[in-house]
């Protein structure tokens, strides 16, 4: 068996989020040193060391070191995961149980550094599971605190967005109009209102030469999500409710509200001809 003639393996994983960066004990280098440290004393080879610099927890499939090191791990290439902390690894139980079903599979365990626990025991299997939970409700929390503070920002007639075609961003909190880009959708608002439907207004625009921020053409849905907008019209919105912004309107009220009534029949499905 070669795990028997060999020395156990593991591979070290670490990982920071933007805002872990400037926390004592979570750098990279912090994880890295107290990790090796512990293969050292415990007699483990270091397989490899993994690390995502500024990515969140929230899932597990947008890290690609973390994806590097799972592909081995259903290689068997090494005998365990070892972290500092569960929420360097994942914060969500969905992602916990999954990639835990796998590893055992595998007869790859899973060890915090710091918690005490090690999926290859009976208690550490039910630690993990508790701690799971916690890690979970602990990113809830925070998805409430930056849905709370957003709605705050809106309240005060600060930017909730960070892409409209038609504006710059103004330092953190507005937007200054972008006057190539106004006159698209100035002329979006026009031929929307004559045609009373997206895709010709979309087929006009292409023709034309125009493009979308991000140099991508123009179609049906693009066209609706720009004459639905109520920014354009000097409103932020956040969760359906609009807050008046600091900063100059590109449409008017009445055209934009025009717009609205050509959105609502073709909604409804009250015109003849609806493309």
């Amino acid at each position: 068996n070669r795990r028997l003639a060999c020395a156990m393996k593991a591979a070290v994983y670490i990982r920071v989020s933007t805002l872990d960066q400037a926390r004592e004990g979570y750098s990279l280098s912090a994880q890295r040193k107290t990790l090796t440290e512990w293969c050292a004393t415990r007699g483990y080879e270091v397989y490899n060391v993994y690390a995502d610099e500024g990515i969140s927890a929230k899932d597990i499939t947008h890290r690609p070191a973390c994806q590097a090191m799972l592909e081995a791990a259903y290689n068997s290439e090494f005998d365990i995961i070892l972290i500092w902390a569960l929420s360097r690894f994942t914060r969500s139980v969905a992602d916990l149980y999954d990639t835990w079903d796998k590893l055992q599979k595998h007869n790859v365990g899973v060890v915090s550094c710091t918690e005490g626990f090690d999926t290859s025991t009976p208690t550490g299997r039910a630690m993990m599971g508790v701690l799971g939970v916690f890690a979970q409700m602990e990113r809830e929390l925070t998805a409430e605190r930056v849905s709370f503070a957003l709605a705050e920002r809106a309240s005060q007639g600060k930017r909730t967005c960070s892409d409209v075609l038609g504006y710059d961003l103004d330092g953190k909190d507005s937007l200054t109009i972008n006057e190539a880009e106004a006159e698209v959708v100035r002329l979006i608002f026009q031929k929307f209102i004559e045609y009373q439907s997206y895709l010709p207004v979309a087929e006009i625009v292409n023709a034309m030469g125009h493009h979308g921020r991000r140099g991508s053409s123009f179609n049906a849905e693009s066209i609706k999500k720009i004459v639905t907008r109520p920014v354009y019209i000097g409103y932020y919105s956040f969760k359906g409710h609009l807050y008046q912004g600091d900063y100059e309107p590109l449409i008017s009220e009445k055209d934009w509200r025009h717009a609205q009534r050509i959105v609502q029949k073709i909604r409804c499905g009250r015109r003849k001809y609806i493309r």
